[in-house]
């Protein structure tokens, strides 16, 4: 068991949901919330201070290709939890040769956006 950590809990505020995703939550309006509780209680299982949760996060939807929304949240968030701007383009840059150049032709908006460049 990890000892309790003095960082903020992980999330502090309602996320944007992607205007994408309203067919399922009208099918379904309890899909968000039990997806964010198994992500919050993985994330607090796995035992990284949340600070490296959302590099991890960001890493991950930069080799996945996600959509642009699901990146300002997580940038806003580190950068929140004291990540700074240069680590932030850290991620990208060490992903580069992992994820090729498609993937960061993909993240680089999105992550701007977050940082509000």
């Amino acid at each position: 068991m990890n000892p309790p950590s003095a960082s903020p809990p992980p999330e502090q505020a309602p996320v944007h949901v992607p205007d994408a995703l309203a067919p399922l939550i009208a099918h379904h309006p309890d899909v968000l919330p039990i997806l964010r509780a198994a992500r919050l209680g993985l994330a607090e299982l796995g035992g990284l201070p949340p600070v490296h949760v959302e590099l991890v996060t960001l890493a991950a939807l930069t080799a996945l290709g996600a959509p642009a929304d699901s990146f300002g949240v997580h940038v806003r968030r580190a950068r929140e939890l004291g990540v700074s701007e240069a680590d932030v383009w850290g991620v990208l840059e060490t992903l580069a040769v992992i994820v090729g150049i498609p993937r960061l032709i993909h993240a680089v908006p999105a992550v701007a956006a977050g940082l509000e460049l």
